[in-house]
């Protein structure tokens, strides 16, 4: 695959592996615009750091907790990360951030040496045992929901030219609109009325992407099939509305 060679040739032209301590990724970019990897290159960045001993860190921040319908997203790609780092869901509403991993990686750092003044709140820590155990009992909704939720996106990318791409797992996924499908052209005008649209009618949406022309859908792991597609039914009519 061309961007774990890319990598390879960074490291035998520029950069020595030996000057890298880890590689970090999220298994589907969030901020970024909601692109999903092909499995093979995470599977290739896991052998590039198994060879040249460099961490792999895994940002689940935005795709774990069961958002994919696994606990976590890189759970999809048969890949095993060194660390995983956690926040947001993790404490139900409550400010809580985590980082887990291999032993051997956690212990390497001093006692005290990740400590932090906000560190070990017990009400956030109480919160977060019983996100995760609603998480857990959650997954598979958020498959069956994603399943639906996807299954949508894509009859509305058959209808509407506006769509360029419909992409995601689970209950993470991503609407692109562009002017053209052929030149792939933004359209972040266009992609900023259908949010304003949707807003208007009760449906909360956001946008993501370098290029400002993304839709993310994030509903709640809890989400019920009704409700679903009431809000699928929004947005169709503001794509409609173009």
């Amino acid at each position: 695959m061309r961007c774990v060679e890319y990598i390879r040739d960074t490291f035998a032209i520029h950069l020595s592996p030996d000057e890298v301590a880890a590689i970090i990724i999220e298994p589907i970019q969030g901020e970024g615009g909601f692109i999903v990897p092909p499995k093979e290159f995470l599977q290739g960045l896991r052998r590039i750091c198994d060879e040249n001993d460099i961490l792999l860190i895994a940002d689940e921040i935005q795709s774990g907790m069961g958002r994919t319908g696994k606990m976590f997203a890189v759970e999809h790609y048969n890949v095993i990360p060194d660390i995983i780092t956690m926040a947001k869901s993790l404490g139900g509403g409550f400010p809580i951030a985590a980082a887990i991993g291999r032993g051997d990686a956690m212990d390497s750092v001093q006692v005290g040496g990740l400590g932090g003044t906000f560190g070990g709140n017990p009400l956030s820590c109480v919160a977060a045992l019983k996100a995760v155990d609603e998480a857990q009992q959650l997954l598979e909704n958020a498959e069956k929901l994603g399943t639906i939720l996807m299954d949508r996106l894509k009859e509305m990318y058959e209808k509407y030219d506006i769509i360029g791409d419909v992409r995601g797992i689970g209950l993470m996924a991503g609407v692109e609109l562009v002017k053209d499908r052929k030149t792939k052209e933004p359209a972040e005008e266009e992609r900023n009325r259908v949010l304003g649209e949707c807003h208007k009618n009760g449906l909360i949406i956001i946008g993501a992407g370098a290029y400002k022309n993304v839709i993310r859908f994030l509903p709640p792991l809890n989400i019920g099939e009704e409700l679903l597609n009431k809000g699928l039914d929004i947005f169709e009519n503001a794509i409609a509305r173009l």
